[in-house]
């Protein structure tokens, strides 16, 4: 998009130039000098402008047409934050299932599909990339959900950790540091995996555990884990660690603590009433 296309742009839709500024939050002659510009604009500002324009023309398509708005819909739209993005698909589903049931938002969501697709909402590079890696998941058969996003997560910690690995070596051995860094990151995502699969398994059983249910997935999926690494360090390996009985009494009580934690922050749901 060029300055002068978003000029032809707020002129269709009617605006005064103060009107479109306030729309994005910023100055009038920031914006004036944005319509000066005879070359294309940057992308990420093209997003954020392309985002509000195809709103507002799609309201007023919608305005034009005599569709009432619906009250609790529109408030409740007012809450999407696109810099959270587990916050973005709550609200999302909730609005969703509340068109199940509102004649209102049905007669305008008829009309809307009748309109050109809204382009997506402007989001820094991070988490366009966490929402396509979830879109990714969620197109996968249910049960390969949990491995996909253990393997995910822990791959992705794991690529933190190496990353500063690569950064202390400063070059030294680049070629066997990176083998040993993208070992690393095969085994974080695998383990990941393994634990995934296991929070599969075990989540429906441990669903009639009352209370202690989060804490007992915790424990297995964490145990899953450090029996995925444990087995293979043994079998390809000369490290020690889990060749003695020692070894694995210690990644018991390390498995056990974590998974605890971890069944109390990741898998217990809240009171609702709380």
């Amino acid at each position: 998009m060029t300055g002068l296309e978003l000029a032809e742009r707020r002129s269709r839709l009617g605006w005064p130039i103060d009107r479109l500024a306030a729309e994005l939050d910023r100055h009038v002659d920031e914006v004036r000098r944005w319509e000066s510009v005879t070359g294309n604009l940057p992308s990420g500002m093209v997003r954020e402008l392309d985002w509000h324009l195809a709103n507002a023309e799609r309201r007023q398509a919608i305005e034009r047409a005599g569709l009432p708005p619906c009250p609790w819909a529109e408030a409740k739209a007012q809450e999407i934050d696109p810099k959270r993005p587990e916050q973005v698909e709550r609200v999302l589903a909730q609005l969703e299932a509340h068109h199940k049931t509102c004649d209102i938002c049905q007669q305008r969501a008829a009309f809307v599909a009748t309109l050109p697709p809204l382009p997506p909402p402007p989001m820094s590079a991070s988490v366009r990339a966490i929402l396509a890696i979830s879109n990714g998941i969620r197109r996968l058969p249910r049960w390969l959900r949990p491995a996909a996003t253990g393997a995910v997560i822990i791959g992705g910690f794991t690529l933190v950790r190496a990353a500063v690995v690569l950064l202390v070596s400063r070059g030294a051995n680049a070629g066997q540091t990176l083998l040993a860094v993208l070992g690393a990151v095969g085994a974080g995502a695998y383990g990941g995996a393994v634990g995934g699969f296991a929070y599969a398994l075990v989540k429906k059983p441990a669903g009639h555990l009352g209370k202690a249910g989060p804490y007992v997935i915790g424990v297995v999926c964490m145990y899953a884990y450090l029996l995925a690494l444990g087995v293979p360090l043994i079998l390809f390996t000369n490290d020690d660690t889990f060749r003695t009985p020692t070894g694995w009494l210690i990644g018991a009580i390390i498995g056990t603590v974590f998974g605890l934690f971890i069944g109390h922050s990741w898998f217990r749901r809240k009171d609702a009433s709380a």
